[in-house]
């Protein structure tokens, strides 16, 4: 006999975050049910440049400055951020290879990134789950990959001509 149970809590909130992400966004979001995650579909909406957590808060803070900053999210234990953004047309020859060399990727075409189980900021102990540093807003688009290139490229520079 065939008995019906309910999904367990934590693929009901999954399968919820999922929603939110499509209706309050209209990203592209699934659930990876092995995992017990949601990622999105990096393509020809949404691009992802991911860098240590030290470089990226200094990142962050010269985006804001400039108003070009947008969905920010943090790995469990807080070690690489991921800034999500509109994709780039398209990068000079070189400039994936350079960032690479500082630690900083940019997730190509049809790879998966990780967010976190709402789209909304929202307290999690450090260590247990992906989390917002700024979570997206539906007003407001991704901004542009290039000011977040750009702005990595010329810190990670700086630093090389400092030391």
């Amino acid at each position: 006999m065939i008995q019906n149970r309910p999904a367990p809590r934590w693929l009901r909130e999954l399968a919820h975050g999922r929603d939110a992400y499509e209706e309050l966004l209209g990203w592209p979001v699934s659930v990876q049910v092995g995992d017990r995650v949601l990622i999105v579909l990096i393509g020809s909406s949404i691009a992802a440049i991911t860098m240590p957590a030290t470089l990226g808060a200094a990142v962050r803070e010269e985006l804001s400055v400039a108003m070009q900053n947008g969905p920010v999210l943090t790995d469990p234990d807080c070690l690489k951020w991921t800034f999500l953004t509109r994709p780039p047309d398209c990068l000079r020859p070189g400039v994936a290879a350079c960032l690479a060399r500082e630690h900083v990727d940019l997730a190509p075409r049809g790879s998966q990134v990780v967010v976190p189980t709402t789209p909304t900021r929202r307290p999690t102990p450090v260590g247990t789950a992906w989390r917002w540093i700024d979570p997206p807003a539906p007003a407001r688009p991704r901004p542009p990959a290039y000011p977040v290139i750009a702005i990595t490229r010329h810190l990670t520079e700086h630093a090389h001509l400092a030391a």
